[in-house]
């Protein structure tokens, strides 16, 4: 299977900084969400050589190396708070790349992609925590993302290489194509949804470790599950 599916809108790298918080029980934000537009980067098994993490414990490393957003799931949280969230400016949600034509319903787990000169893995959607709601100073946003999937998602890098804006995206794999990241995100919020895929996802090999750890957590609590009660305020 070799085919186009999007091309890369806008290609954002960016380094750790700190802002203070007002309104907030955190006095402040660390982080590199606020990645900037650039024209061309090297990706590495860890990420674009110019990107940093704020947060490497939660975020970065090799099954989170690349975080994917679209300019449709853009379009969706700008129509849901009636905002203008800019995609071609500095990076509103942490994204690396957006891109055309595709979203969270059209990329499945274990989808593997050229972009560029590079190849990469589909891992898991992005978790969102209260870092989302700090920097958009939107209370409601990742609580919002969280329910109605507006994720993006990580990829894991199988062959090093420049990414430029404009760049193909070129589906060449997909194994698991019941596990999109949208139906990903219905379960995470509730595995019962459809047991049957909660099941599935969780006999993925593909599957992202923390998201395994989330749905397997989710799975097994039930409602008596807290796990987001801390990252997502």
């Amino acid at each position: 299977m070799k085919k186009v599916i999007s091309k890369v809108l806008e290609l954002k790298v960016g380094n750790v900084e700190s802002s203070k918080l007002k309104d907030n029980k955190r006095e402040l934000l660390v982080s590199a969400i606020k990645k900037r537009p650039i024209q061309k980067a090297y990706l590495t098994k860890l990420g674009f050589r110019e990107d940093e993490q704020g947060d490497p414990l939660h975020h970065g490393g090799e099954n989170k190396a690349l975080f994917l957003f679209c300019a449709t799931t853009y379009e969706k949280i700008n129509s849901h708070f009636n905002s203008s969230f800019d995609m071609s400016g500095v990076a509103s949600f942490g994204e690396n790349l957006v891109l055309s034509e595709i979203s969270e319903s059209g990329v499945c787990v274990g989808d593997i992609l050229e972009i560029g000169q590079s190849l990469v893995q589909i891992t898991q959607p992005r978790q969102p925590c209260w870092k989302l709601s700090a920097n958009t100073e939107l209370k409601d946003m990742t609580k919002v993302t969280f329910l109605n999937g507006f994720t993006g998602w990580y990829a894991k890098v199988l062959k090093e290489g420049y990414i430029s804006k404009d760049d193909e995206v070129v589906l060449q794999k997909r194994a698991h194509k019941n596990l999109t990241i949208a139906k990903l995100n219905e379960l995470i919020v509730d595995p019962m949804s459809d047991e049957v895929a909660t099941k599935e996802a969780l006999l993925c090999d593909d599957l992202g470790r923390a998201f395994f750890a989330s749905l397997t957590k989710r799975y097994t609590l039930r409602e008596k599950d807290d796990q987001f009660s801390y990252y997502h305020t």
